[in-house]
């Protein structure tokens, strides 16, 4: 019944979820104020974070503003955006090209596309491991690459009246997207291919296909969910939208799936943020974030902290068009972990 619930909120929440992505291309690289500097505190204490072994995070024992009422429900903080001088020269929505000449070029199914790496993708048993990324192609590819990672990538990117969880709702699509990649790649080979393990990524509104994908029985092996600043829903209606996310979430920090979810700190004015939304699948394994400091590509900071077992959340400071762009490149942390966890 759980998920029937969140199905029909899904469905309803189909306007919401471009709501988000043309709030967010409504969001102009306007001048802001830079981020103020953090209350002088002793960052002594820091954290190994499994997703990025080589940048540690340290803990942030500075007083932050206290949010009125549940932290859980509070809007977000730290609503400021860095300006270009502290991205690295770059516009995280306009990142430099990177070669991809490791793979193969992009290849058309029904609906949707994939690539596949041009070596290292099959193991002795015709075996590969399969993302299937929603919004966004290109800047799924760039991530993969710089990754290192020897994936077969799925992607779709939908046309603003579309709708991703109408697409996966009760359709057999997913089912589907298997079943090409697998006779496509064994054509090429002449021998059969099979997918290994899938792992479901999206960034923004590609989040609503992840959601309605994981409801569908033939979706009960999915080893991974990656949701890049876009989970959200209606506020009267959070904790049944996002029940299948929190199922899967205790699963991951069960050790039996993995899942990491970011977020930045816009702050939507009709619906619950995507930190508002972090904070219910943290709170709903009756945990809380820490407080930490880090800083990370494109300038990102990271301000929230989240690890148990293979459940992760990390958020982000910044409210701007540049900060939820900025976000993507954390797809490839997440693969990076994820051929860690999978050994390729």
């Amino acid at each position: 019944m759980r998920i029937l619930a969140a199905l029909a909120l899904v469905g309803a929440a189909g306007v919401i979820g471009w709501g988000t992505v043309m709030y967010y291309r409504g969001l102009t690289m306007r001048p802001v104020a830079p981020a103020p500097a953090p209350v002088r505190s002793a960052l002594t204490n820091t954290r190994f974070d499994t997703l990025a072994p080589d940048r540690p995070v340290a803990l942030d024992t500075a007083v932050r503003p206290a949010a009125s009422g549940s932290w859980v429900t509070a809007r977000p903080g730290f609503q400021f955006s860095r300006p270009p001088s502290e991205r690295d020269g770059v516009n995280p929505c306009s990142l430099p090209e990177v070669d991809t000449s490791a793979f193969e070029p992009w290849s058309n199914l029904t609906k949707g596309r994939f690539i596949a790496p041009l070596e290292g993708a099959f193991d002795a048993s015709g075996r590969f491991e399969l993302v299937i990324h929603l919004f966004g192609d290109e800047l799924a590819r760039r991530e993969l690459v710089e990754s290192r990672q020897k994936f077969v990538l799925y992607s779709l990117t939908l046309d603003p009246g579309e709708n991703y969880a109408a697409l996966f709702s009760g359709s057999g699509f997913y089912g589907q997207i298997l079943a090409q990649v697998e006779e496509s790649l064994g054509k090429r080979r002449g021998t059969p291919a099979h997918v290994r393990h899938v792992a479901l990524s999206a960034w923004s509104a590609g989040y609503m296909g992840v959601l309605a994908t994981l409801a569908q029985p033939e979706a009960k092996d999915v080893d991974a969910v990656v949701l890049i600043d876009g989970m959200h829903g209606p506020r009267d209606a959070l904790e049944h939208q996002l029940a299948p996310f929190v199922d899967f979430a205790r699963r991951a920090a069960a050790g039996e799936r993995f899942m990491l979810v970011t977020h930045s700190s816009i702050d939507p004015p009709d619906f619950a943020s995507t930190t508002e939304s972090a904070h219910h699948l943290v709170s709903a394994l009756g945990a809380r974030p820490e407080a930490v400091r880090r800083n990370d590509r494109y300038g990102l900071e990271l301000v929230e902290f989240f690890t148990r077992g293979n459940f992760h959340v990390r958020g982000y400071a910044g409210n701007d068009k540049a900060d939820h762009c900025a976000q993507v490149t954390l797809l490839r942390d997440a693969y990076a972990a994820l051929g860690r966890r999978w050994k390729r």
